[in-house]
Formats: C-alpha cells, structure tokens, sequence
C-alpha cells in the first residue's frame, strides 16, 4: 500500500464533513434518534465507517491515482462543490432543522463517498457507499416518522 497526496486529500475532505457533524453534537445537543430497525443502524454504521477508512487508506488498491488529468479536475471540482454546499447546507440545518435539509446533507455525505470511488477506482469504497447508503437514507427517513 502507498500512500500518496490523495490521501491526505481525502483525508480533508473527510474531516471537511465531520467537523460541522461534531459542533452540532456540541454545541446543540439532541437525542439520537436512530431508526428502530436494529439491522439497518449496524448496516449504517458499518457503511459509514467502511467508507470513512477507505477514503484515506487504499485498501484492495495498491496507490490512489487517477487514469487522466480530466478525471483529477473532474475528482477536485465536483469534492470542493460538494463540500462548499455541505457546509452551507450544515450551517442552515443548525439555525433550523428540517427533513428537507437533513436529507440533503445525507445525499451529499453519500455523494461524495461514491464520487471519490468511482474516479480513483477504488471499487471497495464504492460498495462501502453504497451501503452506507442505504443505511443513512433509510435512517434519515425514518427521522421524519418520529
């Protein structure tokens, strides 16, 4: 395994989209709320955490790298756009939470996971994704039923 400047990237980015979940669980303390299917918290979370490693170690692959130069700006255009409407969309979420905002927060969260495997191949973070995905939709919209 090599790691290379991507990973620190990804590293960035990674902590680009736990630091506005950290001050909210800091600053505005609210009950968990977690779907009540216990299946679906444990495939959330093992996807959620799958994805978080995989993003920064690449494992399965040998280096991270892109095949083309179009895919590396295609890779930091599409991650800084999505992080910038990450934080904007967090920072509104914490002056009002609402289902709309919360859903939008997810799909970013998920998007930038698969976004990141799909361009640098790395076909372990992509199903990781896909299961957090899953998961955290089905978690988000279990939310609004309680």
């Amino acid at each position: 395994m090599v790691l290379n400047l991507i990973n620190f990237i990804q590293a960035g980015v990674l902590w680009a989209i736990i630091i506005p979940e950290l001050l909210f669980a800091i600053h505005l303390p609210h009950k968990n709320e977690k779907a009540k299917n216990k299946v679906m918290n444990i495939v959330e979370q093992i996807g959620r955490y799958a994805s978080m490693l995989l993003m920064i170690l690449p494992l399965g692959i040998w280096e991270f790298g892109f095949t083309s130069s179009e895919e590396m700006i295609i890779y930091f255009a599409a991650t800084a756009v999505l992080i910038v409407f990450y934080i904007i969309v967090s920072f509104l979420y914490y002056k009002k939470q609402d289902f709309s905002k919360a859903v939008i927060l997810a799909v970013i969260r998920i998007t930038v996971f698969i976004i990141c495997g799909i361009l640098l191949r790395h076909w372990l973070l992509v199903v990781s994704s896909v299961i957090f995905a899953v998961g955290h939709i089905y978690s988000t919209f279990c939310q609004k039923e309680a």
